[in-house]
């Protein structure tokens, strides 16, 4: 509820990135995912899903993968691992093939995020305040930053109840 999903698909849809990760994904991976399923959803995202692709065994879809992203510069969005595991049985697709691809991961948990990349402190997004929250309904709605006196009381409980969280 804090924007992590947001904000990774405003990076992954920038044009600067669309231009320079002509291959690119965004993969929700949630708490019961399917390794199967984010395989292909890969191979379908950078227009490799093939019949073939569809029936291969779950390592050999693996290496699959990791063939086809061997040859390009990537940018893969892994939205919500929630394990250590997950990552774990993901990454085996993902060669480090000198091109400056990435694989950028949301995750709730912290631990998942220095497991996956000790060298870089995880990015945390916080709580908005009060004042932020007043600002980006207003942006939202009025398409500035006021209000119409009328509809104030509502926009103030309005803020209140979505305690900080912009997508409330």
């Amino acid at each position: 509820g804090v924007g992590k999903t947001t904000l990774a698909k405003k990076v992954l849809h920038d044009p600067k990135i669309e231009y320079d990760f002509f291959a690119r994904a965004f993969i929700y991976v949630s708490q019961q995912f399917e390794r199967t399923e984010v395989f292909l959803n890969i191979l379908g995202s950078i227009g490799q899903l093939t019949e073939e692709a569809k029936n291969m065994p779950e390592e050999k879809l693996a290496e699959h993968v990791r063939e086809q992203l061997k040859t390009r510069m990537y940018l893969i969005v892994m939205d919500d691992v929630w394990k250590i595991e997950d990552w774990d049985k993901l990454k085996v697709a993902f060669p480090n093939n000198k091109k400056r691809s990435r694989v950028l991961i949301t995750t709730r948990n912290t631990s998942v995020a220095i497991y996956a990349n000790p060298a870089v402190e995880p990015y945390h997004l916080d709580f908005l305040t009060f004042d932020a929250s007043r600002e980006l309904l207003r942006r939202k709605v009025f398409g500035e930053n006021k209000c119409p006196e009328e509809v104030e009381q509502y926009e103030v409980h309005m803020v209140k109840k979505c305690d900080g969280l912009p997508l409330a």
